[in-house]
């Protein structure tokens, strides 16, 4: 597995060791003021309209870009923020209904402005997006919820991607006006917006929709849900465009000869380096592979709506059950397991109090802040809480009172920013003094450990120089599984016995107390 055959060459240090009052670019905020433009970054078609002109409409994909004021660099991280909402519309103004039973769900919602704002005054730019809506969570028939919210997912992930690309493209073709590096790109979603994070860094081609963990997942009568002609590939960018026929418009209620996507900038790469979660779910972990990039999740455990685990997806204010996916409990350990977030370490565990702690409560995952709260609060970096004082026959939900008061939002923002700016610099390769920086010489070549004898055919040895201590060793396979793990080894000489395990290439994780190095074992 490629992200484990590097070697682990840096030590820990600490985070915040060399910090005085000054502060760091991409760990604080450095600029005191933002600018925010609006632009579109490209259009398709929604299904919104069906409802009202009878057939889907073409519209544009608009975003505000949020840039610090006074900034210097020329090639800056590039982050797209995705909202929250349900993937439907926010509010009927004229009947003040909700339509997507939240207090929110636009790209100006008090929580996403001041996550933006603070990113940008941290040095990066932000393109915070609006993606395509529409789905049908008051259904009865529970395959019927399904079938609509996949599509919702799959659109959004598409409306991702294209935007990725119009960045890219505007470095190739405007002489870069936003002035981001290409190379650097990270998605960040929050509620709705993570589900957009997740499935963009792990559905990375069609054939995934079928190969689920749970058959059929995403078939009705052996059907997909989602079809490559009709729906276009996970990027937006198959050429022929989605058109329904007739077949396609009796499996699925759209109108005949409608169009459903069309490519945007066709060209450019649509990879990302970091995705960032908070509350989300993937539709799917076996879609999580050795090609998904690392992945930073909040989330909380006892979220009725978005399980932290493996679970059900609830709706609020329509509190039907629709599709089984796994939150962030389970797409960590399995992202650790794989590799993915490996980066997160290379310079040693981080040890700011944050992460110290973290690793307390979410059973040593770099990538992973549990927040712990009241089972009724899902998402406490929201501002709007919302009463309900009347349930609609619909599974409506009558919004009368949106709090504005932002003061927990605002603490749960610090914790988030505070968690997410170290592993940023180790994900995106940023410099950030004491966290991307080395200093132990036996750590960065790896000498600190070796392993006798290799190749072998009988027991794997591994002997630490200097009276260091091997902490704890893990085994690996190519495919990313752990074959067997030993804590608590406090030794400078450890040995695995072999014990019928099969010829062939393993990845060994040893830990110290200044950092983890990875070395190849071969088996014969």
């Amino acid at each position: 597995m490629k992200k484990c055959a590097c070697l682990l060459l840096f030590t820990l240090m600490a985070f915040g060791m060399n910090l005085s009052a000054q502060p760091y670019r991409y760990l604080d905020e450095v600029f005191t003021q933002t600018t925010t433009s609006t632009a579109a970054y490209g259009s398709n078609f929604t299904v919104l309209t069906i409802a009202t002109a009878g057939h889907t409409v073409r519209q544009p994909l608009a975003m505000d870009i949020y840039q610090p004021v006074g900034d210097t660099e020329t090639e800056r991280p590039l982050i797209i923020f995705c909202h929250t909402g349900n993937f439907l519309p926010w509010i009927n103004p004229a009947t003040m209904l909700s339509v997507n039973g939240a207090c929110g769900g636009l790209r100006t919602d008090s929580a996403a402005v001041e996550m933006c704002t603070r990113l940008a005054k941290m040095g990066y730019v932000v393109a915070s997006i609006e993606y395509r809506l529409g789905w049908r969570p008051d259904l009865d028939n529970e395959l019927q919820r399904r079938f609509t919210l996949i599509n919702a997912a799959y659109r959004g992930v598409q409306d991702v991607r294209t935007c990725i690309r119009f960045f890219r493209k505007s470095v190739a073709e405007l002489d870069n006006p936003y002035k981001i590096d290409p190379n650097r790109i990270a998605v960040f979603g929050q509620g709705t917006g993570g589900y957009l994070s997740l499935n963009s860094a792990a559905l990375d081609q069609y054939s995934e929709i079928l190969n689920t963990s749970e058959p059929d997942k995403f078939k009705i009568s052996g059907i997909p849900m989602i079809i490559e002609a009709y729906n276009g590939d996970p990027y937006g960018v198959q050429a022929a465009p989605g058109i329904v026929d007739a077949l396609y418009a009796s499996q699925t209620g759209y109108p005949v000869g409608d169009t459903l996507y069309v490519q945007n900038h066709p060209g450019y790469s649509s990879d990302f380096n970091l995705a960032v979660n908070l509350g989300g779910a993937l539709g799917d972990k076996a879609w999580l592979d050795a090609n998904t990039p690392p992945i930073v999740s909040l989330h909380t455990p006892s979220d009725p709506y978005a399980p932290c685990g493996d679970g059900t997806v609830i709706v609020p204010g329509f509190n039907y059950a629709v599709v089984n996916v796994t939150g962030s409990c389970g797409v960590q350990p399995i992202q650790d397991q794989l590799g993915n977030n490996d980066v997160f370490s290379f310079g040693g565990l981080l040890n700011d109090p944050l992460s110290v702690y973290a690793r307390t409560i979410n059973g040593g995952s770099e990538g992973f802040y549990p927040l712990l709260r009241p089972e009724d609060d899902s998402a406490p970096w929201e501002w709007n809480g919302f009463v309900p004082s009347q349930q609609l026959p619909t599974g409506m939900i009558v919004q009368l009172d949106c709090s504005t008061n932002g003061t927990t939002a605002r603490s749960n923002i610090d914790t988030i920013m505070e968690f997410f700016a170290p592993r940023a610099c180790r994900a995106l390769g940023l410099d950030c003094p004491g966290v991307s920086v080395s200093t132990d010489e036996l750590i960065r070549d790896g000498s600190i450990v070796s392993v006798m004898p290799n190749p072998t055919k009988t027991d794997i040895n591994f002997m630490a120089k200097d009276e260091n201590l091997i902490l704890a060793v893990e085994l690996i396979d190519l495919s990313g599984r752990t074959i067997r793990t030993f804590q608590g080894v406090n030794a400078s000489l450890f040995t695995i016995r072999r014990d019928g395990m099969a010829p062939g290439v393993y990845f060994a994780k040893i830990a110290f107390r200044e950092g983890i190095i990875t070395k190849k074992v071969i088996l014969e």
